[in-house]
């Protein structure tokens, strides 16, 4: 299979250019459940700690997160498996839709649960997982159903995922079929595969084991180069399939093409909170790249890059268009800019690496010593500053015709430079309530042009036993003076 890619002329334009492809993810759907409590005694029943309860949370698994992955990053997306008629199959299509990935082809089956995996989670650490899941293969008339699903499906789509958790959907011989159509119609299909057997998975355009997955299907020992170019090798006499590539953790991933010539992709330097979940993150960015025209190692390039992305972060993540274009832009605005939706994880994050966050927000319309000033100050009140910022349709809608004064991306430049500021979150609402409660911060810092009363956000922060300080402000460099200033220069 040959594939090409136009010429691009940036990185921004090559991401943009990803986003627009189409996945089919085809696999075992699974709703992941966090239950979030504090540890401070031991159970006197026996010897195991007791996690008072603080809140939940859960988010898509599976073969729906390698769909939630590719969807969150901008591309077409349909998925194809089956959940039970309960709770955990409604919550789980719910949270699919809401990222708008195509359901139409998904399966509620009766008498079957949904595939839930549950993790008890205390001082940032998981202490207890418990799954609820049937394994047993799907009746036979309900995998007929599925082969034509899936045969028919595929045709509209540049690249299908196969996603297995070995929970019973893929059968040998929905396999079989989903391998012969995809041949005929000269689409790729990409496996992360489960088990020993990978005989199972012949026809795969790619395969991408672990390296402990790819060691006990071949078995060869995979903590070496060498051994790991072996197993490669083993498995691609066993499946036929054209390249090979071994997830390796910190130590990158290894490509193994048609002429077995290997190549070793190293994995950025990065603290590592959380793996669940990247090799979904992995496969997800593969398929889009290669669908996009990417070489193959180029594209394995660019999904290590993601996935070291998701592995700071805690639980099963996505990955936003603005952090993989700083990790491929180090040197941008891009560096300290995060989305709305991020900020879960990142306060997840921060949290378990012991920081103190310290939060305010503004239009910073423009930037001035006075800013400058209280982004400093505000810093001293904990590690880690995250800085709110509105956008231009907001401010245009708080202040009135003609502000802003400076665009967003003017902006956002400006405040990047600023050594105290670590984050940037530009968002389009009236008051930073959503903000506050994804990202929990320790502090809520605004000027003392403001009364307690009058912060807005106030309540949200003080609810969880945060605090919220006023510092003075340098009034004769507010905005609203430099501007006054700048059109009555005799008052001056």
């Amino acid at each position: 299979m040959t594939t090409t890619c136009k010429e691009l002329s940036s990185p921004a334009e090559l991401l943009q250019h990803i986003r627009k492809q189409s996945i089919l993810v085809v696999g075992d759907l699974i709703l992941d459940q966090y239950i979030y409590g504090k540890t401070e005694r031991t159970s006197p029943e026996a010897p195991v700690p007791v996690v008072l309860y603080e809140r939940e949370r859960v988010v898509a698994g599976g073969a729906a997160n390698v769909a939630r992955n590719a969807a969150c990053f901008g591309c077409r997306v349909s998925c194809i498996g089956v959940i039970g008629e309960d709770k955990g199959g409604e919550q789980l299509l719910s949270l699919l839709r809401e990222e708008g990935i195509h359901c139409e082809s998904i399966i509620s089956l009766a008498g079957r649960p949904t595939t839930i995996k549950t993790r008890i989670i205390s001082q940032n650490q998981q202490i207890l997982r418990l799954d609820r899941e049937v394994t047993q293969p799907l009746p036979g008339s309900l995998e007929e159903r599925l082969c034509e699903t899936v045969c028919r499906a595929l045709h509209d789509f540049g690249a299908i995922v196969v996603s297995d958790y070995a929970k019973g959907l893929l059968s040998d011989r929905l396999l079989g079929q989903l391998f012969a159509h995809a041949a005929q119609s000269n689409k790729p299909v990409f496996v992360d595969p489960k088990g020993r057997d990978y005989r199972r998975y012949r026809g795969a355009f790619a395969i991408t084991p672990n390296a402990r997955e790819a060691a006990e299907a071949s078995g060869i020992a995979t903590d070496s180069e060498e051994g790991t170019l072996r197993a490669a090798a083993a498995i691609r006499d066993v499946t036929g399939c054209q390249y090979v590539i071994i997830t390796r953790g910190p130590k990158g991933v290894a490509v193994v093409g048609p002429d077995n010539s290997p190549l070793f992709v190293p994995t950025r330097a990065r603290e590592v909170f959380d793996v669940t979940g990247a090799g979904d993150t992995f496969i997800a960015f593969l398929a889009m790249s290669i669908a996009a025209g990417l070489p193959v190692e180029t594209a394995a390039q660019l999904a290590n890059a993601a996935a070291g992305i998701v592995v700071g972060k805690v639980g099963a993540a996505t990955v936003s268009f603005e952090e993989l274009l700083s990790t491929l832009q180090p040197e941008t605005v891009n560096k300290k800019l995060v989305s709305p939706t991020d900020l879960h994880e990142l306060g997840e994050r921060l949290r378990a690496s012991r920081k103190r966050i310290v939060f305010t927000n503004g239009c910073f319309d423009f930037l001035h010593a006075g800013h400058v000033a209280l982004l400093q100050e505000a810093k001293r009140f904990g590690d880690v500053l995250v800085v709110a910022v509105n956008t231009d349709n907001m401010i245009t809608k708080i202040k009135g015709a003609p502000r802003p004064i400076l665009k967003l991306p003017d902006r956002l430049r400006l405040l990047s430079a600023i050594e105290a500021v670590d984050y940037i979150v530009p968002f389009d609402e009236e008051t930073p309530h959503t903000l506050l409660s994804e990202l929990r911060p320790d502090v809520l810092v605004k000027g003392r042009n403001y009364t307690l009363d009058q912060v807005e956000g106030r309540e949200v922060v003080e609810s969880y036993g945060g605090s919220v300080v006023l510092l003075e402000t340098m009034e004769a460099f507010s905005t609203k003076a430099l501007i006054d200033r700048h059109r009555h220069p005799q008052k001056s």
